[in-house]
C-alpha cells in the first residue's frame, strides 16, 4: 500500500526487447528495485522503460556487432551469464532518470518538493549509473572481441573497452 492509501498492484508486464541479443525487462522488477510509488500510472512506467531499452540498445549495438563478427553468441546471457543483470540495471537506471520529472506532479508532499528541487541532480545520478553499466558491458564485450581478433592490432592496443575508443 502506498502512503496515500492506493494499493500497489503486482503486474506481469514485460518489455520485450526488439533486439534478441538483449534480455527482456520486467516491469515488476523495475518497480521493486526502485521502490516506485503506486501512484505512477503503469503506462508511464512502460513508456519510460521502452525508451530506456531503445537508448541503451543504441549505445551498445556497435559493440554487439563487433562481438558477433567473431563470436557466435546469440544472446547476452549466452555470452556471459552475469551480464543480463548489468544490462537491466542500465535500462532501469535510465528509465528511473526519465521518471524524476513525473514525481513532482504525482505527489505534492514534502518528499516531492525535495525531489523536485534536486531533480536535475537526481537525473544526473541515475544517468551516470546507467552509463557506468553501459561502459562495463562495452568493456567486457570489447575485451572478448579483441581476444578473438575482431580489432586490428593498432586499434586493439589503444582500445580499452570504452565507447569513445571506436567512435
Amino acid at each position: 500500500m502506498s502512503l496515500n492509501g492506493k494499493t500497489t498492484r503486482v503486474t506481469d508486464t514485460v518489455i520485450l526487447n526488439v533486439n534478441p541479443f538483449f534480455p527482456d525487462v520486467e516491469l515488476q522488477t523495475f518497480k521493486d528495485a526502485y521502490r516506485l510509488p503506486g501512484e505512477y500510472n503503469e503506462s508511464t512506467l512502460v513508456y519510460e522503460l521502452k525508451s530506456a531499452v531503445r537508448c541503451v540498445n543504441e549505445e551498445l549495438i556497435d559493440f554487439v556487432l563487433i562481438l558477433q563478427s567473431v563470436d557466435a553468441s546469440e544472446s547476452l546471457e549466452a555470452f556471459d551469464g552475469d551480464l543480463p543483470d548489468v544490462y537491466k540495471r542500465a535500462v532501469m537506471s535510465w528509465a528511473r532518470a526519465g521518471l524524476v520529472p513525473y514525481f513532482e506532479t504525482i505527489n505534492r508532499k514534502s518528499a516531492a518538493e525535495v525531489q523536485g528541487d534536486r531533480g536535475d541532480e537526481l537525473i544526473n545520478e541515475f544517468k551516470s549509473a546507467a552509463h557506468d553499466a553501459i561502459n562495463y558491458l562495452a568493456k567486457k564485450i570489447m575485451t572478448v572481441a579483441e581476444a578473438k581478433g575482431a580489432l586490428p592490432a593498432v586499434r586493439a592496443r589503444f582500445s580499452n573497452g570504452f565507447r569513445a575508443s571506436i567512435l
